[in-house]
């Protein structure tokens, strides 16, 4: 054989020896080298994934910050206009301010003017006060001849208003009176027709009367009998105007019960005897009975 291709047989085999266990790292080194692929590759879409999620964080960053900008711009043109309209006011203040020094010297000089007026003014105002005291005091004066005067008015409102009272009452009690005089009139006519005149029996009993210069009503408050007459008190007397020798008529509503002839009076009573009664007939003097008389009777 030559010896070339014994060299090259040699290195063959040398070759194959050394090429074995690369083949071997060959093969374990490409196991792991795909591992690492897979394994950047899953860094690679993780990175991806990251850059996506920091680029839509970026844009909605970038978004947020141009409406900020937009908000800022309006601010800024607003705080623009205010700061102009602060200036136009600093400026019209200014101006107030000028024509308030101005009147500040005028008022200075009025001040000066009043000043020189001021003891005239106090003097005057004292007299003005002390005629005001005055003026209160007549004015209190005069509320109290008000407050009296309207005291009294009111007094005889009221007095007033008792005596238009009393004068109805009066008014009422007069024609009641008139009404029952009409009935008694009626009944000593009816009395007169059947038994003769009441002033004939009555002048044949006692005698001739006193004339009454008023007319009277009152009540008999009591009766005393005796054996030879009646006795009736009435409760009125000298304060009424009751005289002595009045003969005065005895009535029940509208029933003639008979005459009482006064014999004596006191202030508030008076006392008489009772003629023409016919406790049979018409019937007995009562207390409680009322007695009438009218004027020139």
């Amino acid at each position: 054989m030559h010896i070339l291709t014994k060299v090259f047989v040699v290195l063959v085999s040398l070759l194959a020896v050394a090429l074995v266990p690369l083949a071997s790292v060959q093969s374990m080194n490409q196991a792991a080298l795909r591992q690492q692929v897979k394994d950047k590759e899953g860094a690679v879409s993780s990175a991806r994934r990251e850059l996506d999620s920091e680029r839509a964080l970026r844009a909605k960053a970038e978004n947020d910050t141009a409406l900020q900008l937009k908000d800022l711009d309006t601010e800024k043109n607003r705080l623009q206009s205010a700061v102009e309209e602060g200036t136009s006011r600093l400026r019209a203040l200014e101006s107030e301010l000028a024509q308030s020094k101005i009147r500040l010297t005028t008022l200075e000089q009025s001040l000066s003017v009043m000043t020189e007026t001021d003891r005239a003014k106090t003097e005057l105002t004292k007299t003005l006060t002390e005629e005001l005291d005055s003026q209160r005091a007549l004015v209190t004066d005069c509320e109290k001849v008000r407050i009296d005067i309207e005291q009294k008015l009111g007094k005889t409102d009221s007095d007033l208003r008792v005596a238009q009272e009393a004068v109805g009452d009066l008014k009422e009690q007069v024609a009641s009176l008139s009404a029952e005089k009409t009935k008694t009139d009626q009944v000593v006519r009816d009395y007169s027709a059947r038994y003769g005149t009441v002033a004939s029996e009555a002048a044949a009993g006692s005698g001739a009367g006193a004339v009454a210069d008023r007319d009277l009503t009152a009540r008999v408050v009591n009766v005393r009998r005796t054996d030879d007459a009646v006795y009736a008190e009435i409760d009125a007397g000298s304060r009424d105007g009751v005289k002595q020798g009045w003969v005065l008529t005895i009535g029940d509503g509208s029933r003639f019960i008979g005459k009482l002839r006064i014999t004596s009076v006191d202030v508030n009573k008076s006392v008489g005897t009772v003629e023409l009664e016919d406790a049979a007939g018409r019937g007995p003097v009562r207390v409680g009975q009322r007695v009438t008389v009218r004027r020139g009777q």
